[in-house]
């Protein structure tokens, strides 16, 4: 049997983009959709048996008419092959509100083909090579469990614990249950969930310190043949060695394209699972063509000579292949040679790359003078005295500076 394995797909993330003239769309709109149609050819040609998707299939629980199209679009092959589509809910796709539809809610009312999990229960699904047992495990929400009358008044920390009891519990019942049935096919555990020693890509998932945390013991129980993760962006497997110790892989998929540049290095990509007539795993990580993103750093603070600046920084520039990815540069330098860099020639320069975000100035003079106001604002005796620093960093008040403080003289003076 062979399952696809992906998530975390976040159509209608447009971070780094620009408009494309030919659609109308943001260009990383399009990014997601070429790797989305890339990933569901993949599915195709490897002939799969069951295409599950664990979780956040948007940038938020509100998708446009638009971003449901390219995602509806894009999985339309696979259920014209008749190849059973499996949804997981996710933190994205859940609305802040009780009681509203989260945002794939839609797709089971219009294929019977595809199903949705969204609250923990077990589903058995017929494909072409036989039965699967898929257990489903949405994002624990502490907002629906917040909206239920039984639970008002209860703390965040009173949720998130019961939440964890809830979901442990849960896991362990359907495990039990799967041994005392002496299930003949494979069983998969998928979930949405943050596990506790996973490698997260910051900035480019929503991490909250408030999520429910689960250990890797917790749903790696023997009686799955495999645990498929949506949630974290990077692609790793949580138990390595599961085979030797007749144990699942738990494997995060990773997202099929980068949102931020914390992502720079990841490669991007779906899973592709085998199970064996005995119940057990393997897996292969596919990558997908995703937007490069590079980050150029330059140092030019030593270089002496104003008319050596230019030089020094094209030189570098000829090391990096800028082709087609997104572009961030960080030029380190001192005050006096800013006016020295000629921003044409880097664009130029640059020409190849798809985009190339605003220059970064690294000035140690800008940063210590930075930390000098906040450290005389966080010493200012008097509210009037931190006003007046204020003032005094931003050179267009300070011809105003007399008449700002009079003002706060006089608002101040009847409280």
């Amino acid at each position: 049997m062979k399952i696809l394995h992906t998530a975390d797909i976040h159509v209608g993330y447009d971070t780094h983009g620009r408009h494309d003239a030919a659609t109308g769309l943001n260009s990383r709109w399009l990014d997601v959709q070429k790797s989305l149609e890339f990933m569901v050819g993949v599915a195709l040609q490897e002939d799969i048996d069951l295409f599950l998707f664990c979780g956040d299939a948007y940038k938020d629980a509100l998708p446009s008419p638009t971003e449901q199209r390219i995602l509806a679009r894009a999985l339309r092959p696979l259920l014209d092959k008749g190849i059973p589509v499996v949804f997981v809910v996710g933190n994205h796709d859940y609305p802040a509100a009780f009681g509203k539809a989260n945002a794939l809610q839609i797709f089971p009312e219009l294929h019977e083909r595809v199903y949705l999990f969204s609250r923990p229960h077990s589903h058995d699904f017929m494909t072409k090579s036989g039965k699967v047992r898929i257990v489903g495990l949405p994002w624990p929400s502490r907002n629906i469990l917040a909206g239920l009358k039984e639970n008002q008044g209860k703390t965040a920390e009173e949720l998130r614990a019961q939440i964890h009891e809830t979901y442990i519990g849960f896991i362990e019942n359907e495990a039990e249950k799967i041994a005392q049935e002496r299930l003949t096919y494979p069983a998969i555990l998928a979930a949405h969930i943050h596990i506790v020693n996973a490698t997260v890509c910051p900035g480019s998932e929503k991490i909250n310190t408030n999520d429910v945390m689960f250990s890797v013991a917790s749903v790696a129980k023997r009686e799955f043949s495999y645990v498929a993760l949506g949630h974290i962006h990077k692609h790793q497997d949580l138990n390595p060695g599961a085979a030797e110790r007749g144990e699942p892989p738990v494997v995060y998929s990773g997202s099929i394209e980068r949102i931020t540049f914390s992502e720079e290095k990841d490669p991007k990509g779906f899973v592709i699972v085998e199970i064996d007539e005995q119940k057990r795993a393997t897996y292969r990580h596919v990558p997908t063509p995703a937007r490069r993103m590079l980050t150029i750093e330059i140092d030019v603070r030593e270089v002496k000579e104003h008319s050596e600046i230019e030089q020094k920084i094209c030189q570098m520039l000829k090391e990096y292949n800028v082709q087609d990815a997104i572009v961030r540069m960080i030029i380190s330098c001192r005050r006096e040679q800013q006016r020295h860099i000629d921003f044409k020639k880097i664009r130029d320069m640059m020409h190849s790359a798809f985009n190339l975000l605003p220059i970064q100035f690294q000035v140690p003079e800008e940063r210590n003078e930075r930390e000098a106001y906040r450290r005389a604002v966080a010493h200012a005796k008097t509210m009037r005295e931190a006003l007046s620093l204020y003032i005094d960093a931003q050179p267009n008040l300070a011809a105003k500076k007399e008449k700002l403080l009079a003002k706060f003289d006089e608002l101040t003076q009847h409280e």
